[in-house]
């Protein structure tokens, strides 16, 4: 009808661009410091059957509690074996068991966070359960699942993931009780969108940038918890060389030969250190409040 204007189209919702976010990325100090830390470990784990002098399943009695030297560069232990190649061998398994639940969790927590941000009659009964697993603290779940499970990497990563998706969970439904009240949502819905429609095509685009940064964190945690479940002997069994248990065979002679210990130590404490200054420069370059700091 004449002089009557048609109500505007719901404005599309607003998306990052790749550029633009991989150069603020690449920018922040924290990121670039945490990319090397954490990229020198990993190309050392994937390169570990080229890296690795020994054979690190080997038993050799005659090079037993070997100090580091040109020929064992990070000694040996107690059957002889060289920690350089296990801890090699070791960052491959935690590299995996990290990524698995880092995976595993994004896509349930994240997807359980969502139904219970959309949807409100959801929120309740949902985030009780998950209030009920954060009840008990993360590692301790975690061993007494993978306990019940038994030792296998399968079954780390599962046990892990239950005990971290509550927390992905409400790191996700928070971002979405935000995102679902802006302006474009409302649009969309007032244009005859579908609720899941909404949800899938305008509110998780801009709720992800959390749980990206949520999930380098549980990527850390997930190397640590695999290494304390290997040290406690409830992670992959032996003979599989993870850096847990090379911490473990080196506990009882931590004195005499300490080098045991240490190297994979030191390996954790990279990985871990890499993947938060990962994560804070992730949470400065996705933040728009934030990223006036690194321009």
């Amino acid at each position: 009808m004449a002089g009557v204007e048609a109500l505007p189209a719901a404005a599309p919702a607003p998306r990052v661009k790749a550029p633009g976010a991989l150069a603020r990325l690449l920018a922040h100090p924290s990121f670039r410091w945490g990319l090397l830390l954490f990229g020198a470990v990993a190309v050392c784990g994937l390169l570990a059957d080229w890296l690795a002098p020994y054979d690190p399943l080997r038993n050799n009695f005659r090079t037993r509690f070997q100090p580091p030297s040109e020929t064992f560069w990070f000694g040996t232990d107690r059957f002889g074996r060289d920690i350089l190649s296990r801890t090699l061998f070791g960052i491959q398994v935690s590299l995996r068991i990290g990524l698995g639940v880092a995976l595993v969790t994004a896509l349930v927590g994240g997807a359980i966070g969502a139904v219970a941000g959309f949807w409100r009659r959801a929120d309740g009964p949902i985030m009780r359960v998950m209030d009920a697993l954060m009840a008990f603290p993360a590692v301790l779940l975690a061993i007494a699942l993978a306990a019940a499970l038994g030792p296998s990497e399968l079954n780390v990563i599962v046990a892990l993931s239950i005990a971290y998706v509550p927390r992905t969970a409400r790191v996700m439904r928070a971002g979405v009780l935000v995102v679902r009240e802006f302006p474009f949502v409302e649009g969309a819905r007032a244009i005859g969108a579908s609720p899941t429609r909404v949800l899938l095509r305008h509110v998780l685009p801009n709720a992800m940038a959390p749980l990206v940064v949520q999930q380098t964190y549980v990527f850390a945690l997930a190397v640590l918890a695999e290494a304390v479940l290997s040290f406690l002997g409830v992670g992959p069994p032996p003979p599989t060389p993870t850096l847990g248990g090379v911490i473990a065979d080196g506990r009882d002679f931590i004195q005499e030969a300490p080098w045991i210990s240490i190297t994979p130590g030191v390996v954790i404490a990279l990985v871990v250190l890499g993947l938060n200054l990962m994560g804070d420069g992730l949470r400065d370059a996705l933040d728009p409040r934030l990223r006036t700091a690194i321009r």
